[in-house]
């Protein structure tokens, strides 16, 4: 018979030996990478138009811009507008007060009726001194006077007919002129259609020619100019007259415009071109001031497979695409063109019809089985 340590080895060997045989007769049940499937989102390869572009900045700038400056001093009785307000050329901005001038005026015309008779006067003692003068002269040369009354009657002539000819009627006329001058000037209007962008200026205040800041500005941004510097580099892709793409982001997004001023000689200081490119501003989203983006184009390639940029996997220097065909994912490296912020040109590597992987391609490799969805 078996001792106990014999049985024992035995019982513990046969337990070993079912565990090994039990372990041997299971199936991997693990994931195994050749018969698994990736989930991606594919879509078609498609045909179309792809330009680049380069990018030059510039600011937005009304149409006109008018600085309002008082002609005379004077006490501010009325500013019946203020910023933003909507004004026609020759409406009211600002309104001097005139008392003052009023008082001269009614004084100055005062003033012509007295010259009037000043002159009607020096009109008649010059008729008076010329006869005399003329009696004089043919009683002296009678030798019926002398020499000294002759000269003496001479000299009443001279006075009477410079004072005949002094321009006091023409002087208080040019006073009275100068006057109503001034009150037309105390009546500040629009010199343009547009809207109001300062206003530094409130009645009771005093309005001078002198003050440091406009008492008013008026700007029209019916239409407005994108104002930008052209680097040497970049001229020859612009030209009076071309229709340019402009972003401005602050007021929601790309615009149409035409270039209208293209400088001929560059800057000395900034060795650029000033440009000026004309946009329509009917809705008057564009603001002064406003930063502003001018895409030209300095590629362009039309009817060539464009897709985007977020398609493409890089791997060094090389650029992978993944097609689908049959649920079967084919790596392949593609050439590439013209690139835009978010689309590329294939120039290699891909045909219009073929579907590629736009989303999971991160997660595939050369012959991986997918499970595929098109892209919305």
């Amino acid at each position: 018979m078996l001792n106990t340590k014999a049985v024992k080895l035995l019982a513990l060997f046969l337990a070993v030996f079912l565990i090994v045989i039990s372990g041997c007769g299971k199936k991997d049940e693990g994931p195994v990478n050749g018969d698994k499937t990736v989930p991606v989102v594919v879509q078609e390869a498609k045909k179309e138009d792809i330009s680049a572009r380069t990018v030059i900045t510039g600011k937005v700038a009304p149409l006109s811009e008018v600085i309002i400056v008082p002609k005379i001093p004077g006490k501010v009785a009325q500013v019946p507008v203020d910023v933003g307000s909507r004004v026609k050329k020759g409406d009211l901005l600002v309104k001097l007060d005139t008392t003052d001038l009023e008082i001269s005026l009614s004084a100055a015309v005062n003033g012509l009726e007295n010259a009037k008779l000043t002159h009607n006067q020096a009109v008649l003692n010059y008729n008076n001194a010329k006869a005399n003068y003329e009696r004089m002269r043919s009683l002296y040369d009678e030798g019926a006077v002398s020499k000294q009354q002759l000269e003496q009657a001479e000299l009443a002539y001279n006075l009477a007919r410079d004072a005949m000819n002094a321009p006091v009627v023409a002087t208080a006329q040019n006073q009275i002129d100068n006057i109503r001058n001034q009150i037309a000037n105390a009546t500040i209007t629009s010199p343009i259609n547009g809207e109001v962008a300062a206003r530094n200026i409130d009645p009771g205040e005093m309005a001078s020619p002198s003050s440091p800041q406009p008492i008013m500005t008026v700007v029209n941004i019916d239409k407005v100019y994108i104002e930008a510097t052209v680097a040497e580099s970049d001229i020859a892709l612009i030209k009076a007259g071309q229709e340019v793409s402009v972003k401005v982001d602050a007021a929601g997004g790309s615009f149409q415009g035409v270039v209208k001023i293209l400088s001929p000689v560059a800057n000395p200081q900034t060795k650029g071109y000033s440009i000026k490119i004309e946009m329509e501003n009917p809705e008057r989203k564009l603001k002064p001031g406003m930063f502003a983006e001018i895409q030209l184009v300095t590629k362009n390639r039309e009817d060539t497979v464009v897709i985007p940029k977020e398609a493409l996997v890089n791997r060094g220097s090389d650029k992978i695409i993944y097609v689908v065909r049959d649920n079967v994912a084919e790596e392949r490296t593609v050439a590439t063109g013209i690139e835009t912020d978010d689309k590329v040109e294939i120039v290699q590597g891909l045909s219009a019809g073929e579907k590629y992987v736009v989303e999971g391609q991160h997660s595939l490799f050369d012959k991986a089985r997918v499970t595929m969805r098109s892209a919305k």
